[in-house]
C-alpha cells in the first residue's frame, strides 16, 4: 500500500546525502550533510474526508555558519545576546497527544525556528485558489498564537523549487498537483516541512526555512471552509515541528479530516516548540 511512498522517500533520502550546499559566511563553507532525514509520513482516511488527508516532512542540510545561528554565549561575548520577538507562550497540560518531527541529538529537545527571527512566508499563486491569501494568512495567525514565533508575509514568488532552498529563501507556499509533488499522490492533500541547519562543531539544530504544498485538485473539488483551513493549520504545524499522533482529538491526527483547529496537545507540543531559547 505504501510501497510507491517508500521507494519516493528513499530517493529523496539518497538526493539528501548527495547535497552540497555552499553558503560564504565570514570566509567558511558548509559540509556535505550527515543523513539526517526523518520520515515522511503520509496518511489516509476513507470517504469524502480523504480530500482533506494531510503529511508532513522533515529534511536536514548543513549550512554554513551564519550570525543568526551562533551559540547564546558567542552572542553574549559579542554583546549581541538576541531577544524574543513575541512573548513565549504558556504550556499547556491538557491530555493531548503531540509528537515533534525533530529532536536535538544530545538534549531530545524539539528543534525548531529561532523565536528571535521573523520566518518569512512568500506564496506563489499560480494554481491557487481565490482566497488562497486569506487561507495562508489566518494559519499563519493560529501558528503564531500557539507557538509564539513571529512570521511575515512577504508577497508572492515565482519560485516553486520547493526540493532546493537556500537558508535565505522565505517559507514557500504554494498548490500542485501529483506531477509536480509526487507525495500528493492518492489522498494525500497536502506537505509540509522545514530544513534544519547546525553551526560549526554545534550541538543545536535549527529550522531556517521550509516549504507547505497543497493539492490545487482538492481545493478545487472541496467546499468545506473549516476543512480548507484546517489542511493549511496541519500543514503549519508541519513546518514548524510538530508530528503526527496517533489521537483523533487533534488536528495532527495522521490521518486527518477529524477536527478542525488545533488540539490541547497540538497546542501543548506548538508553545514547546516556540518556547525553545533564542540562537
Amino acid at each position: 500500500m505504501f510501497g510507491s511512498r517508500r521507494r519516493r522517500q528513499r530517493e529523496l533520502d539518497a538526493r539528501l546525502r548527495e547535497l552540497y550546499l555552499l553558503e560564504e559566511a565570514y570566509g567558511r563553507y558548509g559540509q556535505p550533510p550527515p543523513a539526517l532525514p526523518s520520515p515522511r509520513q503520509p496518511s489516509r482516511v476513507p470517504g469524502f474526508i480523504a480530500l482533506v488527508v494531510v503529511a508532513g516532512v522533515t529534511i536536514s542540510a548543513v549550512f554554513a555558519m551564519q550570525p543568526q545561528i551562533f551559540p547564546d554565549r558567542v552572542h553574549e561575548l559579542l554583546g549581541t545576546t538576541p531577544e524574543r520577538l513575541l512573548p513565549a507562550r504558556d504550556i499547556p497540560s491538557g491530555p493531548g497527544e503531540f509528537s515533534f518531527m525533530a529532536t536535538q541529538p544530545e538534549t531530545g529537545d524539539p528543534v525548531g525556528y529561532n523565536p528571535c527571527e521573523v520566518i518569512e512566508v512568500a506564496i506563489n499563486p499560480d494554481g491557487a485558489p481565490d482566497d488562497h491569501q486569506e487561507l495562508v494568512e489566518t494559519a499563519i495567525e493560529h501558528t503564531s498564537d500557539a507557538t509564539g514565533l513571529q512570521f511575515e508575509l512577504v508577497g508572492t514568488t515565482e519560485d516553486r523549487d520547493f526540493e532546493n532552498m537556500s537558508m535565505d529563501d522565505p517559507v514557500l507556499v504554494m498548490w500542485a498537483d501529483e506531477d509536480e509533488a509526487p507525495d500528493l499522490a492518492d489522498d494525500i492533500a497536502g506537505v509540509g516541512g522545514s530544513y534544519r541547519v547546525s553551526a560549526y562543531g554545534g550541538a543545536t539544530e535549527r529550522y531556517v526555512t521550509g516549504f507547505v504544498i497543497l493539492d490545487r485538485d482538492a481545493y478545487d473539488d472541496m467546499r468545506s471552509d473549516d476543512m480548507r483551513q484546517a489542511i493549511v493549520d496541519h500543514e503549519f504545524g508541519h513546518l514548524v515541528g510538530l508530528g503526527h499522533v496517533d489521537d483523533p482529538r487533534q488536528l495532527m491526527h495522521e490521518r486527518g479530516g477529524f477536527v478542525t483547529h488545533y488540539g490541547d496537545g497540538d497546542l501543548t507540543g506548538l508553545a514547546e516548540l516556540g518556547a525553545i531559547g533564542c540562537s
